[in-house]
């Protein structure tokens, strides 16, 4: 168990919980908060949230700008110590961390999906990603000991995810008149998701047709050197909150004119489209533009669907801007940057110069330095399991 977690549960304080993930994550939340002798309560914000939480929780149907003072009366009525939430990038979130921040007695404690992905789940103190107090120092890790992980996996939670979105947002829909003036971090309309969804299966299932030569290619090292570029979903809190451009056109535009001027001409950048962003973007006419533009027409793969270990096993490097795809390049050995704000981007682990330089100086990262970094990730801020599987439990010690 993540000391974080452990640490919020052995408080035996009054937790309120705002905003989940969709599904019933924080309903399994509170009953393990409960078991170790809190208090939990729940504000619902809209339809999705009062259908995963229906019991013990109250409604907030009022405009955004009566949420700062309801909050603040709540916290106060029920003297409330800690507030918990999924993603500290929502605006009701900021409003709570906001609060918190004004009052040194309540403290604020983010869940979010695992850095160590897909078989992990994130629970920090204060904040996550770029807000994450995980230290960045090299010297901290030089007296972590390094102990053993948990390397086991489970089957993919995709289509209980996908299950999941349908419900949560067809009852946004069908309470729309009671939670009217709610303000949700994404679009919430069903057919804008059921359209993009199924055009996120069309696309899968073309790749699947049209990239097998390529990844036998790769698996049999008949490909010549690659790098790894692997796009964000450009509305994600990574791109708009955490990174320099708020814009993954912008990062493109950059990667592809720096490899074209710096990196190996024997080399290839395979540029990989973020696998939960396939119905909602597509990037294909912009990066046949630029790689026409700077010559490398030849040398800029944009792929789809090739799951990124089969990648990361064959690959030279990775560029990333903060995606957690870094931590998985590093744990195969592959020199990394990061170009953005990023919690492994640490000396030792990751190249700290300039881009146009990396192609030709980014080297592997220190093994045991990664090893400590990783055993203090794993034990102050990472869960095993997965916030889709719908009877998690955890055991709270």
């Amino acid at each position: 168990m993540s000391h974080y977690l452990y640490e919020l549960a052995h408080t035996r304080s009054n937790i309120l919980l705002l905003q989940g993930p969709i599904g019933p994550f924080f309903k399994n939340v509170a009953a393990w908060l409960q078991k170790s002798g809190c208090n939990v309560y729940k504000i619902n914000l809209n339809g999705g949230d009062e259908h995963f939480y229906p019991h013990n929780s109250v409604s907030f149907y009022k405009s955004i700008d009566a949420f700062p003072q309801f909050l603040e009366n709540y916290i106060q009525q029920n003297t409330i110590d800690a507030i918990v939430v999924f993603g500290d990038c929502r605006i009701y979130h900021k409003i709570a961390k906001a609060i918190v921040d004004s009052n040194s007695n309540l403290s604020f404690w983010v869940f979010e999906e695992g850095y160590l992905r897909p078989h992990y789940i994130t629970f920090e103190k204060n904040g996550v990603n770029g807000f994450s107090l995980i230290p960045k120092n090299h010297d901290f890790y030089q007296s972590v000991e390094i102990t053993p992980i948990d390397e086991s996996k489970k089957k993919s939670q995709y289509y209980s995810m996908i299950y999941y979105s349908i419900v949560y947002y067809i009852f946004i829909l069908l309470k729309k008149n009671k939670y009217s003036n709610y303000v949700h971090h994404r679009k919430t309309s069903l057919s804008f998701y059921a359209s993009h969804w199924t055009l996120a299966l069309i696309r899968k299932f073309k790749a699947k047709l049209t990239q097998p030569k390529l990844i036998k290619k790769v698996i049999n090292n008949e490909h010549k050197p690659f790098y790894i570029f692997p796009l964000q979903c450009n509305e994600d809190s990574q791109i708009q909150v955490h990174s320099h451009y708020h814009s993954m056109k912008s990062y493109i535009f950059r990667v592809i004119r720096s490899f074209s001027l710096f990196a190996d001409e024997k080399t290839i950048l395979l540029i990989k489209h973020h696998p939960m962003d396939e119905g909602f973007n597509n990037y294909a006419q912009l990066i046949k533009k630029l790689a026409k533009r700077y010559g490398v027409r030849k040398r800029v793969i944009y792929i789809h669907g090739i799951p990124m270990p089969i990648l990361l096993r064959k690959a030279i490097g990775l560029v990333t801007v903060n995606s957690t795809c870094g931590l998985s390049a590093l744990i195969h050995g592959l020199p990394v940057i990061a170009l953005s704000n990023a919690h492994y981007d640490i000396k030792g682990l990751t190249y700290q110069g300039e881009l146009d330089r990396f192609w030709r100086e980014g080297k592997k990262p220190d093994t045991q330095l990664f090893e400590r970094y990783r055993s203090y990730l794993c034990n102050k801020s990472q869960i095993k399991g997965s916030i889709y599987y719908k009877d998690f439990k955890l055991n709270i010690r």
